[in-house]
């Protein structure tokens, strides 16, 4: 029975909170108006956030922009078609990719305006240009699924949750100094009770926004290690994708007969 009735309590609590908020977010031009204009001459309370609880949601906002970049850069340098970016997507299209474009295009050289030794090169070069792109296919596949799904998780979800809890504190503010000045302004006993409960539910939907904004402070410290966690791996996915195209690339100078087999070709890797 008491974790029915906690249930139903904790319900009706959100049910409050979320009426409160949706209140405080519609209210009119006129009201935020009055209520400033009340504040600075002295007639209606002004409340404020923590200085240090108002401090730490600005570095978490923050935070969250440095992220979003990152992720804005870490893709560019796995997806440089202007295409694809304006479509905001990494995986290049079938045959797309510029490393499969010019393989063609030096296959088609190699076919058309070339023979004998010229030709041979060519098509060398060609396989070669064919094997980079699905390399680099696979690269743009674990960038998203693998490397930084959490960061971009956080830039998605998290960060426009942030932003409506942050926005919602704000609105609740002047929500509260109106309807506290409203209380104290009231004359009869009814007028009393239902401003109260006004006053009351604004202050607890100002809690439990605080306390989900707070929630999201606390995880920072877990957070951040997680994202420097896969900057790491997805700079180990490049250096081996880098590694495997001068792989290739040296692999076809030796096969044709030039360079030194001495110079050793970094080590070969394979992305898994």
């Amino acid at each position: 029975m008491d974790k029915k009735a906690n249930s139903n309590q904790n319900q009706e609590q959100k049910r409050e909170t979320s009426d409160a908020v949706d209140r405080a977010a519609k209210a009119g031009l006129f009201n935020r108006i009055y209520v400033t204009v009340g504040q600075k001459v002295g007639i209606v309370e002004l409340t404020k956030l923590e200085p240090r609880f108002e401090r730490n949601i600005e570095k978490l906002t923050t935070y969250h922009n440095i992220i979003y970049n990152m992720v804005n850069a870490i893709e560019l340098q796995v997806q440089v078609d202007p295409k694809a970016i304006v479509k905001n997507q990494v995986l290049c299209d079938p045959d797309e990719s510029p490393w499969e474009l010019l393989g063609g295009w030096i296959n088609y050289m190699g076919t058309y305006h070339f023979n004998g030794p010229q030709s041979k090169i060519l098509d060398a070069y060609s396989i070669a240009c064919g094997k980079i792109g699905q390399k680099e296919r696979q690269l743009q596949k674990r960038t998203r699924s693998h490397c930084i799904k959490k960061m971009r998780m956080y830039t998605a979800d998290e960060s426009v949750e942030l932003n409506n809890h942050v926005a919602h504190l704000k609105d609740l503010l002047i929500a509260i100094d109106d309807s506290r000045h409203q209380l104290k302004s009231s004359r009869t006993t009814k007028e009393v009770k239902a401003k109260g409960e006004i006053y009351r539910k604004n202050i607890q939907a100002f809690n439990c926004t605080a306390n989900e904004v707070q929630a999201r402070l606390d995880e920072v410290p877990m957070i951040v290690p997680h994202h420097e966690n896969e900057l790491l791996k997805f700079s180990r996915e490049v250096s081996i994708f880098n590694n495997s195209v001068e792989n290739l690339l040296k692999e076809v100078v030796f096969r044709l007969g030039y360079g030194k087999r001495n110079d050793k070709p970094s080590t070969r890797a394979v992305l898994k």
